[in-house]
């Protein structure tokens, strides 16, 4: 699958009509007033696709009242990451959360990109609903074992 290929199935999935295009190469596409779709080509072979949501998370009036948040969702990172291909971190842009995957886009088939961006966005999903999450004894029972 070819890189524009790929991005024509994201647009639809997204519904999105057209993109903004940086001069580096990366497009985005505001889906709604919490989420940023940004897509661009690693290489040949691979697409990245990252979501940016929530609240803005650093920033000198943020680190301390997010410290402990992040620590919950460095945590909750950590145990996911055995089972999900997305890494958790902080847009350098805009200073919110995102989520990044890499997809192989030179052997995957069409359902198999629908798949991957099906599970993108239930992970955008995770992580949106987790960090709006307070802590406490709602918190999941695996991070309460790394306390």
């Amino acid at each position: 699958m070819q890189f524009e290929e790929a991005i024509d199935i994201i647009s639809e999935l997204f519904r999105i009509k057209q993109w903004t295009a940086d001069g580096a190469g990366e497009r985005h596409a505001i889906i709604d007033d919490d989420l940023e779709i940004k897509v661009f080509q690693e290489n040949l072979d691979n697409i990245v696709l990252q979501g940016v949501f929530g609240d803005v998370m650093s920033g000198p009036s943020q680190i301390s009242m997010n410290e402990a948040k992040l620590k919950y969702l460095l945590q909750a990172n950590f145990i996911r990451l055995i089972h999900q291909n997305d890494v958790l971190s902080i847009d350098a842009k805009t200073d919110r959360l995102c989520t990044t995957r890499q997809i192989a886009i030179d052997k995957i088939t069409t359902d198999e990109l629908l798949d991957e961006v099906e599970n993108f966005v239930q992970n955008i999903d995770f992580w949106d609903v987790t960090a709006k999450r307070k802590r406490s004894s709602s918190m999941s029972p695996l991070l309460g074992l790394l306390r």
